[in-house]
């Protein structure tokens, strides 16, 4: 006898306890993200209330037009001060250039006067020549003629009156334009203080309008906003109440769904219960009259006369013992099946040749498919392939494909049981040419209590899904191929025990 060693339970392995937990991680987990989404909802409602009640609060209302106001002036006031300092500074300009011109004008004047003193010598020169001059010519006029003195005498006046006259003139001249100059920078500044004055007033008006409409602007635009914010609050409650009552609807649902999960499952758990021991009552009362039923078809065998009748006994004998084959069939899959869903399925591995395996196969079946006029042949590889297998399990899952296939094969039809290396596997089929299964079936036929014909009462429904246990258990899978009118193959897979060289 090979190491029997427990195998791992497959994933798929989940019984009442782990449910229950599960449900309960699922309960705690939707209540904290609830609470976790009402959290954020209700911080989120109070910060744009808040943010709303500032932006709808008058005194922050009162407080921004003036903070606006209060901007706008100084910038006026900025702009204003900048146009006077360009004002003074060309003022200055002008100012500045009012006292050179004067010292310009001064020193004209003293020029003038100089001028005016060394015409004031010549003209002295000249008068004293001109008198001298005027003596000898008259002298000598009066020699000669005895007439000049009364013409001549005076002319001497009249040259000394020009002359005088002249710079006189002159020098009116040039005070009256100095005096011209002074009057007209004079003009020009009181005319440019009047013009920046004039200026300075149509700016305070142009300034004092501008704020004037801006205050107005600000004010409608502050109003408008406000509207507009009361608007939103009440769209945003209304929507943030839909939101509430749909969450509290939703909530309610859930705690109700919950609360139906915790009673379904409840009461599935006491199904479940009493179905357990159910099967363990009806398969431990049932296996004592098999055992009588049987013993008595054994009987029967033996003390059946060589005759015509006793032919007929023996034929009965062997129906009765079939009848109780599929009988204990029925009582070990419900055991099984009981076994698989608490989890307690074991295997007792052992590094066995799969050929022998599908040997045995082949001949309990043997003399079934002979009465339905089905051949049943194998293809196996010469050499040995070794797979570590529970024997006694992997023959229940051989014998349940092998009993389908015979099953849904009509008379006259093919079975065959094919081994072959695949990778690291080894791969049995098992064909037949049978109605076949329909590609939507091809999943659902190992699904627990399923059958493809409700209405065939020889079987539970369980063949396929222990079949699958037991092959995963052992590390395999599980399949099957099928074309509807042609046949169905079923394939499962062991891993290959090869002995390293």
């Amino acid at each position: 006898m090979g190491e029997t060693t427990p195998e791992p339970q497959p994933e798929r392995i989940l019984n009442r306890r782990n449910t229950d937990e599960a449900v309960r991680e699922e309960r705690s987990k939707t209540d904290d993200r609830l609470k976790e989404e009402r959290s954020t909802t209700d911080q989120s409602l109070r910060e744009e209330r808040s943010i709303t009640d500032e932006l709808l609060d008058p005194q922050r209302d009162e407080q921004r037009v003036g903070e606006v106001i209060r901007e706008s002036r100084t910038e006026a006031e900025r702009v204003l001060r900048d146009i006077r300092a360009d004002s003074d500074v060309q003022l200055e300009k002008q100012a500045d250039g009012l006292p050179q011109m004067s010292e310009k004008l001064e020193q004209v004047a003293d020029s003038l006067s100089k001028a005016a003193a060394s015409l004031t010598g010549v003209a002295a020169i000249l008068h004293d020549s001109s008198v001298d001059l005027v003596t000898n010519i008259a002298q000598i006029s009066q020699d000669l003629k005895g007439t000049g003195a009364s013409a001549d005498a005076p002319a001497r006046p009249a040259a000394e009156q020009d002359v005088s006259g002249t710079l006189t003139e002159q020098l009116a001249e040039i005070a009256e334009g100095i005096a011209d100059i002074t009057s007209t920078l004079a003009d020009e500044r009181r005319d440019a203080d009047q013009s920046l004055r004039e200026e300075r007033q149509v700016t305070d008006r142009i300034i004092g309008q501008e704020l004037q409409q801006v205050e107005t602007n600000l004010g409608q635009e502050l109003r408008e906003e406000r509207h507009a914010l009361r608007q939103d609050r009440q769209a945003t409650d209304k929507d943030l109440a839909n939101e509430r009552r749909n969450t509290d609807e939703a909530v309610h649902h859930v705690q109700g769904m919950l609360a139906e999960e915790r009673r379904d499952h409840a009461h599935t758990a006491r199904g479940v219960a009493t179905r357990n021991e159910f099967l363990s009552i009806v398969s431990h009362d049932l296996r004592g009259p098999l055992m009588t039923i049987s013993g008595v078809a054994a009987l029967m065998d033996q003390q059946a006369p060589a005759d015509e009748t006793g032919q007929r006994m023996r034929g009965w004998a062997d129906r009765v013992r079939r009848s109780v084959s599929v009988m204990e069939r029925l009582i070990s899959d419900l055991l099984d099946f009981n076994s698989f869903e608490d989890g307690q399925l074991r295997v007792a591995a052992e590094r066995l040749d799969i050929r022998s395996l599908v040997h045995g196969a082949i001949d309990a079946f043997h003399g079934v498919a002979l009465a339905k006029g089905q051949s049943l042949e194998a293809d196996l590889p010469a050499d040995p392939v070794m797979t570590k297998h529970d024997p006694h399990r992997m023959l229940q899952v051989l014998s349940n494909l092998i009993h389908n296939a015979i099953k849904c094969t009509p008379e006259g039809g093919s079975i065959r049981i094919r081994v072959a290396r695949a990778g690291v596997f080894c791969r049995v089929s098992i064909s037949d040419t049978g109605i076949g299964i329909p590609d939507g079936e091809l999943t659902a036929i190992f699904e627990r209590f399923r059958q493809l014909n409700p209405s065939d009462h020889t079987g539970l429904g369980l063949g396929l899904y222990i079949s699958q246990w037991i092959v995963e258990a052992h590390g395999g899978k599980i399949w099957a191929e099928s074309q509807v009118g042609v046949g169905t193959t079923f394939h499962f897979t062991l891993p290959e025990e090869r002995r390293s060289s």
